[in-house]
């Protein structure tokens, strides 16, 4: 296995029961690993799943994915 990057950053916008929820999903470069979170905001989630899309989906394409740290940092500086 070599480095681990990410490869794509996908928003899914879903309504259960008439809740507006996001949820991102991390695709990696390896074909089964990815991760999955929660980013509702349920009044503007529209607006979450743009900031998503059109910045830090950017942000995070070709960064390793175990640099948690590292990213979540950078991403709260970079707001």
């Amino acid at each position: 296995m070599g480095e681990i990057a990410i490869r794509d950053v996908k928003t899914i916008l879903t309504a259960p029961e008439g809740i507006n929820l996001v949820v991102v999903k991390v695709e990696t470069s390896e074909p089964d690993l990815y991760g999955l979170g929660c980013a509702t905001f349920t009044q503007r989630y529209l607006t979450v799943a743009n900031a998503i899309e059109h910045y830090l989906r950017p942000f995070l394409i070709g960064k390793d994915p175990q640099r948690i740290e590292d990213i979540w940092q950078t991403a709260m500086v970079s707001s």
